[in-house]
């Protein structure tokens, strides 16, 4: 346990908002300063957008910690320019009214946020998001199509977005822009069974059953019991 390193650690929760058919999850990630106790405990403080400490502590048994918390250690290494705070701040109200389905709103401070940061991955998921949301689907396929091709998206920090990129790029039909953005994600995870089991989802509902079949055989020779994998082979041999 003396091997874990003091620092900067993140946190990804999934949170579900709304009631029944208009229930929905949010992705988010914070990030804290944490610190050792003893050998058993450490003591975590949740941090604000400058990477500021605030007032909240909380103790969390080392088992606990090592299943919760990622080590950021580059995180609020360079202190935030005044545009990145800007950014920061318009993705925070974007969010906000996205969550209240006040989506012209949400538009507005999303765009606001990626005039500031053009390759900000928060924000232009965020703005995709919300074209799904009022069937501008065009629009959501443009800026989620950019959005993979960015290779940003695939830091560290992004990870939460991963499989839902990869989702709304497949029901928008967006089925080559798909499996490239899983590619790209595969090179740096290559013993990712998962992203090859979503390049043959997305490879058979572009009808392409060979390419399909290639990609779980690929997945199944890193995990032979993946259960998905092993049901989709059988229903692909049907």
């Amino acid at each position: 346990m003396s091997q874990i390193p003091e620092g900067v650690y993140s946190e990804t929760k999934v949170q579900k908002i709304g009631t029944m058919s208009t229930s929905r999850t949010q992705t988010i990630v914070d990030y804290y300063k944490c610190t050792r106790l003893d050998e058993n405990t450490m003591s975590v403080q949740i941090l604000d957008m400058y990477g500021d400490p605030m007032p909240l502590l909380e103790k969390v048994s080392m088992e606990a910690f090592l299943k919760r918390f990622t080590y950021e250690p580059d995180k609020f290494q360079k202190r935030s320019s005044p545009n990145d705070l800007a950014a920061e701040k318009a993705i925070a109200n974007a969010e906000h009214h996205a969550a209240r389905k006040e989506y012209f709103s949400a538009e507005y401070e999303y765009s606001k946020a990626l005039k500031l940061d053009e390759e900000n991955v928060r924000a232009s998921f965020g703005l995709g998001r919300v074209y799904v949301e009022t069937g501008e689907l065009e629009k959501a396929a443009k800026v989620f199509g950019s959005l993979a091709k960015q290779d940003n998206v695939l830091s560290p920090e992004n990870k939460y977005i991963f499989n839902e990129l990869g989702i709304q790029l497949r029901g928008l039909k967006l089925y080559d822009q798909a499996i490239e953005f899983y590619k790209k994600a595969f090179e740096m995870a290559p013993d990712d069974e998962n992203l090859l089991f979503n390049m043959a989802r997305a490879a058979l509902e572009k009808e392409d059953k060979a390419a399909a079949a290639k990609y779980l055989e690929a997945a199944l020779t890193i995990n032979p019991k993946h259960e998905a994998a092993l049901k989709f082979k059988a229903t692909l041999g049907k």
